[in-house]
């Protein structure tokens, strides 16, 4: 089990993702369509964004546990097969740091089977878990399974909240040019709660947290659209889906409501559309 900061940063997907509905009738084809699309189009926008977002904290936390100055933050990772890592100051004393990541562009396999290229530049502010501290992702010619990711991530430690809870806000600005060269640009700010820690405070893999927030974007049929999440989404760092809570997705002309259930682990949810309720199984 790996130990990791609390300030890695998971920029989880609010968006989801779902098997294709069906419509009542000829007038509500376009619209529904509509919601189907960019529903799939953020869940796929918001999982290679969070790639991203865990690549970079990974690599980081890495880092900082080892003060900035073991032989990987100056040269390059022990293994013989991994990117390079350079930071501009190798030490745990001077901030702010910036790390670069660079997979080159062969295409290196993570962990997770994903083929990263390109480079991903960290600016980290301070310690990370001082409150105020943050943490910027810049992208530079990176992919992810052929996916070009563009934009900036940035992260800000809270401190506590009012329930002596940790927490953090995310804001993304992604712009994602797919295989096809289709374009997914999404903006978000996100409130992540640490609501429990599973009883292992120096561990983070079974942390349980509460996100709040909103995105706006525009899906990859240039259909302009927004997300709110109207009841916290609750999810658990150890498993790929959220367990609870609303989110209310508005296109031009439509709005569908997702709920994730009752907390039970499961892929489970329901969707409504115009009044109409439909079992839904999510993907990841």
């Amino acid at each position: 089990m790996k130990k990791r900061n609390l300030f890695a940063i998971l920029v989880v997907s609010a968006g989801f993702a779902f098997f294709g509905t069906s419509c009542k009738n000829d007038n509500n084809v376009a619209t529904d369509a509509e919601l189907t699309t960019t529903a799939s189009d953020e869940a796929q926008a918001a999982s290679l964004s969070d790639v991203l977002v865990n690549t970079a904290d990974t690599h980081v936390n890495n880092l900082a546990d080892n003060g900035y100055t073991s032989p990987m933050a100056v040269k390059a990772e022990v293994e013989t097969y991994g990117p390079t890592i350079t930071v501009d100051k190798p030490d745990s004393l001077n901030f702010p740091k910036i790390i670069t990541i660079d997979f080159g562009t062969a295409g290196y396999i993570d962990d997770r089977g994903d083929t990263l290229k390109g480079k991903i530049i960290i600016t980290v502010s301070d310690r990370l878990w001082k409150s105020g501290a943050t943490k910027t992702i810049k992208p530079v010619d990176f992919y992810v399974n052929a996916n070009n990711i563009k934009g900036i991530k940035s992260i800000v430690n809270n401190g506590l909240n009012t329930s002596k809870h940790p927490s953090m806000t995310v804001t993304v600005s992604d712009t994602i040019v797919r295989v096809d060269k289709s374009t997914i640009i999404r903006n978000s700010t996100r409130t992540r709660e640490r609501i429990d820690n599973g009883g292992t405070p120096r561990f983070f893999w079974d942390d349980k947290f509460s996100i709040t927030g909103t995105t706006i974007g525009i899906n990859a049929k240039g259909i302009a659209y927004s997300i709110v999440i109207t009841n916290p989404l609750i999810i658990y760092n150890n498993y790929p889906y959220f367990v609870q809570g609303t989110v209310t997705a508005t296109t031009q002309t439509r709005t569908a409501v997702l709920d994730y259930g009752d907390g039970t682990k499961d892929r489970k949810a329901t969707l409504t559309i115009n009044g109409v309720t439909k079992d839904i199984l999510l993907r990841h």
